[in-house]
This record gives structure tokens, C-alpha cells and sequence, in this order.
């Protein structure tokens, strides 16, 4: 075998069913954050490939709990590689502080929404909610590249910035950060799709998929909302035509008394 050969690029066992990207919410300013953060960790080519494997699913298990993110990353090996990407989680106390300061801000992580004046208020009080140098992270990886982040570790890294685009509380979460419960009386309540078909025929059937929006994981070979869309054109017609089915059908009660 020849040097070249000996030193050629394999390429990475193709994954069914492996968590990938989806584009989410792109203006999220945690999300641009992170991977401006993470291009500021000059990887050369080893992002361009993490951000590969994230595409093409390669990432076959990630669980995210408080200052700590486990991954398993299919590569060229039959095993996969173990990931482990540490931060020490946010001081409980002084965080609870800032909410108690501010009910407002509270009440947005509550309503799962993440406004950038949590972060302002985090950094008065000498926080940062995400990673600012590299002595930030602890990043492990159990594959033979010398470098850190491998492209192992920015596949994890690249797939958690996206899904925080669509679930912040996942970034919350990694931080060690709880967002308080709302209340019921201030949960909206959800009319269901069956609902909206029945008082307005013409709605358009993709229209709760795409209220839904990106998963934060998802399996699939095609984006969420495409997927279900489908699925919901097909529910609103069967619902339609077992209404014009049934339209003159009438409970007992409903008859009069003889």
C-alpha cells in the first residue's frame, strides 16, 4: 500500500435513523453566538466536517443535562465515538436572584421564549450563559485526532447550537438553569387541528406543522415540518369527509317525545 493510501479520508458507516440538522431559527442570537464562538475556535476543516456529520445525521444519541452533553458520533469504525462536552453549570442562587429582580424575564423563560436581556442581566452579575474562551468548555472525545474540538465534538456542538434554535430550554438546561412553571390560568389553550378543520374548511393543513416549527432532534430524512405536513393534509381530508358523511346524523335526544 502506498503513502497516499495509507493516508487517505475514509469515509464515515452511514447512520439510519441518526439525529441531523434542521436550519431552525437562524436569528436566534444564541444560536449565531455559538457558532460564531465555535468559528472563532480556528478549526480549520474539522468544522466543515463536524458541520457534515450533523448534516448527514452521523450523531446517534445525545442527551443534554446540566453542565454536561453526551453524544455518541458514528465515524469510519464499526463503535462509535464517545463525546462529552462539560461547562460548569450557572450558580443556582444568584440566577434565582436575577429572576426574582425581574419577574418579566421570568415569566419569558417560563413561556419558553429566551430574550437577550437574560443574558445582559447574567453578565451585570458577572455571568455568561454561554462560552466565551476555550478554558470554558471541557471537551472530550475518545477518537485518535490530537486536536480539540475534533470534528467529532463540532458535529455535538453544531447539532446542540440548532437545536437550542428551536427548544432554548435545552441551553438552559445544559447551563443548570430551571425555568419556572407559568401558571394555569396563563397557559393558552390549544385548539385542535380537527377544530380548526370543522369551524374553517379552507384552512390550510400545514399551517400547524409550520406553527410547530423545527424539532429540537429529529430522525428523519426530511425536515420535520415537510414531514408532517403531509400527514396533516391527509388527517384534514378524512376529517372532511367523514363530517359530510355523518352531517345529517342525529343523537336520540335529539329527536322529540312522543
Amino acid at each position: 500500500m502506498g503513502r497516499a493510501n495509507a493516508y487517505a479520508p475514509r469515509l464515515a458507516r452511514a447512520v439510519r435513523g441518526g439525529l441531523r440538522l434542521q436550519g431552525g431559527r437562524r436569528e436566534a442570537w444564541w444560536r449565531r453566538r455559538l457558532l460564531a464562538w465555535l468559528e472563532g475556535m480556528r478549526m480549520g476543516a474539522r468544522l466543515g466536517r463536524g458541520r457534515n456529520y450533523a448534516q448527514q445525521g452521523q450523531i446517534r444519541a445525545l442527551s443534554v443535562l446540566p453542565g454536561l452533553l453526551e453524544a455518541e458520533v458514528q465515524g469510519a469504525e464499526a463503535a462509535p465515538y464517545h463525546t462529552r462536552v462539560e461547562m460548569a453549570p450557572l450558580d443556582a442562587a444568584a440566577v434565582g436572584e436575577i429572576l426574582r429582580a425581574r419577574p418579566f424575564l421570568a415569566a419569558q423563560l417560563a413561556a419558553h421564549a429566551l430574550p437577550l436581556a437574560f443574558d445582559e442581566a447574567l453578565r451585570q452579575a458577572g455571568l455568561s450563559l454561554l462560552p466565551e474562551g476555550r478554558r470554558d468548555l471541557r471537551l472530550r472525545c475518545d477518537c485518535k485526532d490530537w486536536a480539540r474540538p475534533c470534528k467529532h465534538l463540532a458535529a455535538v456542538l453544531c447539532l446542540f447550537a440548532d437545536a437550542t434554535a428551536a427548544d432554548p430550554a435545552l441551553l438552559l438546561r445544559f447551563r443548570g438553569i430551571e425555568p419556572p412553571a407559568p401558571p394555569d390560568a396563563d397557559v393558552p389553550r390549544v385548539v385542535p387541528e380537527a377544530e380548526v378543520a370543522r369551524l374553517h374548511p379552507s384552512a390550510d393543513a400545514g399551517a400547524v406543522p409550520r406553527r410547530l416549527g423545527a424539532l429540537p432532534y429529529w430522525r428523519g430524512e426530511e425536515p420535520f415540518v415537510k414531514t408532517l405536513e403531509g400527514a396533516y393534509r391527509r388527517a384534514q381530508a378524512k376529517a372532511l369527509a367523514a363530517q359530510t358523511a355523518f352531517s345529517d346524523f342525529r343523537f336520540p335526544e335529539d329527536f322529540p317525545a312522543r
